[in-house]
């Protein structure tokens, strides 16, 4: 889904994400070129008409590229969301540290 933003005099483009689809979009990457591994070998191991090569070859290398074309923004969103929890967790430790007083006005 994307929203349309207005930053200054200009019309931005944002996704906005859930919190699992940078790692979908992480798994279909893995996947595609898991599968396409497997049809190259299998063209190797049974030897492809001629005619079926270029095809498997642009399977092969295409599809991989294709999935993984949104993968580091994907792993970066990943990494952003890891270094948010670490931070939150560190906050929650310093705060842990500190002494508890009274309110000033006996609340």
């Amino acid at each position: 889904m994307r929203d349309r933003v207005l930053d200054g005099s200009h019309f931005t483009t944002r996704r906005s994400t859930t919190r699992s689809q940078p790692r979908l979009v992480l798994l279909a990457a893995l996947v595609s070129a898991l599968i396409s591994a497997a049809v190259c070998a299998a063209a190797i191991l049974a030897p492809a008409p001629a005619a079926v090569v270029p095809l498997i070859v642009l399977l092969c290398v295409g599809c991989p590229i294709f999935a993984g074309w949104e993968a580091p923004v994907a792993l970066a969103a990943v990494r952003a969301e890891r270094a948010g929890r670490r931070a939150l967790a560190a906050l929650r430790r310093s705060l842990d540290q500190l002494p508890e007083t009274e309110h000033p006005l006996g609340l």
